[in-house]
């Protein structure tokens, strides 16, 4: 019992840091935080900090993976519940939109990190990102290989498609952060399903 209380106490106070991490690198971006200015938003000393990250490298990639993991799950347990090929393709963009929304600051900070993961320093870091957008294009290309054999699809090549399903809602993502306005993200999900499955060409004509 208090393996685990103590067990708790650490994954909380953890939780806390990568959470004042998360704004603090938000507004100032890497380069320009350091682990004292972290510790200090944390009510940590310094010192206490070291305990639960190596160092700011450590911190920063455990708070981006960590967050990339819990938006792919959320993302998975939505498109798994839904029923039929296209009610997993409107759940994986809505669930997307819905985790920016709540997680905005997170997406800034990805958003301005990509030139530091693509530093030295940060080489794993970088490496596990695209690891992971190919794993995610992979889920929807699996997706849209289904909606092809059902018949709902009409056959394209799904690592194509699935890579423009991709992008088209990262660039709704891009557009929302860089422009804030007071609307919805999950607003443009009908939008991108639109597109996606309809295109722009009016055939009435």
């Amino acid at each position: 019992m208090r393996a685990e209380r103590k067990e708790r106490e650490f994954n909380f106070r953890r939780a806390a840091i990568l959470e004042q991490a998360e704004k603090i690198f938000s507004a100032k971006g890497y380069y320009n935080v350091t682990m004292a200015e972290i510790a200090e938003a944390s009510g940590f000393a310094i010192g206490s900090l070291y305990q639960f990250f190596e160092s700011k490298e450590d911190l920063y990639s455990s708070m981006i993976l960590e967050k990339i993991d819990l938006m792919s799950a959320a993302i998975r347990q939505e498109v798994n519940a839904a029923k039929d090929v296209t009610g997993k393709i409107e759940a994986l963009i809505a669930a997307q939109l819905q985790f920016v929304e709540k997680n905005a600051d997170f997406f800034r900070i990805f958003l301005r990190g990509q030139s530091d993961a693509l530093s030295e320093t940060m080489t794993a870091l970088n490496q596990k990102i695209i690891d992971g957008y190919f794993d995610n294009v992979m889920f929807i290309e699996n997706i849209l290989k289904a909606g092809i054999k059902c018949g709902v699809l009409r056959k394209v090549p799904t690592r194509d498609a699935a890579s423009a399903l991709f992008h088209l809602t990262r660039s709704v993502t891009i557009e929302w952060l860089l422009k804030p306005t007071k609307d919805s993200i999950v607003s443009k999900k009908d939008f991108i399903v639109d597109i996606f499955f309809n295109g722009v060409k009016n055939y009435d004509q």
